[in-house]
C-alpha cells in the first residue's frame, strides 16, 4: 500500500519538479522564481491531479495481480513461515 502512496505522490509532484526544470533553464536561478503564480499553480495542479488519475488506472488494471488464496505468515513448530498466495 505504501508503495501505491508514495507513487501516486510522484507522479503528482511530476509537473512542479518539471516547471522548475523549465524556470531555472530558461530564466536561471535567480529568474527561476515567478511573480504571478496563480496561472501556472493551476494548470501544474491539474496536471498532477491527471497524472494520479493515470496512476491508479494503471494500478488497477494492467500491473500483476495475484491470483489464488493468500495466506498469511504464521509459525509452525516454533518455525516461522512466510505469507504466500496458493493457486485455487
Amino acid at each position: 500500500m505504501i508503495r501505491v502512496v508514495v507513487t501516486q505522490l510522484i507522479l503528482f509532484a511530476l509537473p512542479f519538479i518539471g516547471f522548475f526544470v523549465y524556470r531555472v533553464a530558461t530564466h536561471g536561478w535567480t529568474g527561476a522564481a515567478v511573480a504571478d503564480m496563480r496561472r501556472p499553480l493551476f494548470v501544474l495542479v491539474i496536471l498532477g491531479g491527471l497524472f494520479v488519475i493515470a496512476g491508479f488506472a494503471y494500478f488497477a488494471f494492467v500491473r500483476e495481480d495475484h491470483q489464488g488464496e493468500y495466506v498469511p505468515a504464521h509459525t509452525i513448530d516454533g518455525r516461522f513461515v512466510p505469507g504466500r498466495f496458493e493457486p485455487r
